[in-house]
């Protein structure tokens, strides 16, 4: 049962995101973005323009709030990365070998802690779904023994891993 469940939530993550996830098509708008673009635009009629007015502040404080959970979604990424960073195995302080044939490759694997990338999309009763983006990448280090393959700086990236975390907010901070 444990075995099935991470494929299985991937895969409905994966459904019910659809083309939104990997930034979709140039015709999609940002609900915040429609909201922030109406809360700009002057209104026509002077006699609707206290209930405009009013619902301008409430956007506007909405607005700040998500921006304020923005902020803390950047901040709970940049650390779910670093904490990523840290405990990733086999590290390049300690790397794993193996024989290759005549030669001894070692391998490791190193979190890019530059460039992460954080979105939410809203969920339901004030609720968000963050997504935290950041990549992993596996370098090998090929000598002709144990020892250099475990010393040598010259080491060759072999494969990158592009990384999609979902982590969600409970109307007052991000869980994971």
């Amino acid at each position: 049962m444990k075995n099935i469940l991470p494929p299985l939530a991937l895969v409905l993550c994966l459904a019910m995101s659809g083309c939104g996830l990997f930034g979709g098509d140039s015709g999609s708008t940002d609900p915040v973005m429609e909201a922030d673009q109406s809360a700009e635009t002057p209104q026509a009629e002077p006699a609707a323009a206290e209930p405009a007015a009013k619902t301008d502040k409430k956007a506007s404080s909405n607005l700040k709030g998500e921006a304020r959970i923005r902020a803390d979604l950047q901040v709970t990424g940049e650390q779910l990365v670093g904490r990523a960073a840290r405990t990733v195995m086999p590290s390049k302080a300690s790397r794993s070998v193996r024989k290759v044939g005549k030669e001894y490759v070692a391998n490791y694997i190193e979190v890019d802690q530059s460039n992460v990338s954080t979105d939410m999309r809203p969920g339901s009763k004030g609720q968000y779904v963050g997504f935290i983006r950041y990549s992993e990448y596996e370098y090998e280090c090929r000598a002709a023994t144990r020892k250099e393959a475990l010393s040598t700086n010259q080491c060759e990236r072999i494969r990158t891993r592009n990384l999609n975390e979902l982590i969600r907010y409970d109307g007052k901070k991000w869980l994971f």
